[in-house]
């Protein structure tokens, strides 16, 4: 990524500067790139509606969902750099999809400029109740005795949740099998059924089915333990060290966006994270809030592009 800086007494940069001290005068329209519903729209509307009151103007979100989030990442990589069309990146879109799939349309380093990381929610990796394994462990205990027989279960090729399985398969030199379901509902429903033994899934859709025992959780894949699930472990503490792997999100820019219009988007998305409010209701979705600079969010991307894209060539994985 290209943060770059300006010398402000260029005709160029005097020309963004000003456009910058006008910004915004009318909405901005952030593009959600899946359905109405779902964590990442849940999570865009929750900081579209913080700021709005920070930004001074509405926050319109927008959803342009298909081709597992490219057709809206698209949509905004050929849109006007002026600040006023803006995408949610998630993992999948920013780091995952890149790494998988070639001919996507955009080229994330190329074609956006990094505003903000919003933060990201963990995963757990649960099993079925009456599978053996009880911790991490165990379950690699038994990979490595029946190599290719454990059967998980994921939403889809390429996700989070079905990434966290083959990063836990990479770093344990074990092998599992992999059964890709069309969305996480079918997939929890064959889990807590027993059609298959185990699945990683985000964890706001998966804390009723823990506590109300239709599906044994085994770790958390955030930083630390969730106030949720405070009982289950984490993937650090069971001894896999940097095993943090979120469902994350951020906003991303066209590339080209005056740098001044970014720091003021940068700006407004943070002050709403510091909403008392907002916050509140970030957490109540298990959403671990991140903010920061620009710069933040563009190592943040490489290195999650960096990681995926290791698992995957080692993995050998492809695209459905």
């Amino acid at each position: 990524y290209e943060i770059y800086q300006c010398d402000w007494s260029s005709d160029v940069c005097s020309s963004d500067l000003a456009f910058a001290q006008s910004f915004p005068d009318r909405p901005v329209r952030v593009i959600v790139p899946y359905p109405p519903g779902g964590s990442t729209d849940l999570v865009g509307r929750i900081l579209g509606e913080g700021a709005t009151e920070s930004l001074g103007q509405s926050v319109v979100i927008d959803n342009r969902a298909g081709a597992g989030g490219t057709i809206g990442t698209v949509s905004v990589a050929r849109s006007a750099p002026d600040g006023y069309t803006l995408i949610e990146c998630t993992v999948g879109t920013c780091a995952i999809v890149p790494a998988l799939m070639s001919n996507i349309g955009y080229d994330i380093n190329k074609d956006f400029v990094p505003v903000m990381l919003i933060g990201g929610v963990a995963n757990v990796f649960l099993v079925t109740p009456t599978f053996p394994p009880k911790t991490i462990k165990e379950l690699v205990a038994l990979a490595k005795q029946r190599p290719g027989e454990i059967v998980f279960g994921s939403g889809g090729i390429g996700n989070s949740p079905h990434m966290t399985v083959e990063l836990l398969k990479y770093r344990a030199k074990i092998d599992m099998l992999h059964v890709p379901y069309k969305g996480s509902g079918p997939a929890l429903i064959d889990a807590a059924g027993g059609q298959i033994q185990m699945l990683v899934e985000n964890e706001p859709a998966v804390v009723q089915h823990v506590k109300s025992k239709r599906l044994r959780a085994l770790a958390g894949t955030g930083p630390k333990r969730s106030a949720a699930l405070a009982d289950i472990p984490t993937m650090i503490e069971q001894g896999y060290d940097d095993f943090v792997v979120e469902a994350w999100f951020g906003v991303l820019a066209p590339a080209k966006t005056p740098r001044a219009v970014v720091d003021k988007l940068n700006a407004s998305f943070n002050t709403a994270l510091q909403n008392p409010r907002t916050r509140q209701r970030l957490e109540e979705v298990s959403v671990n809030i991140a903010g920061g600079p620009p710069e933040k969010f563009a190592a943040h991307i490489k290195a999650e592009s960096d990681k995926w894209s290791s698992v995957i060539k080692a993995n050998n994985i492809k695209p459905e």
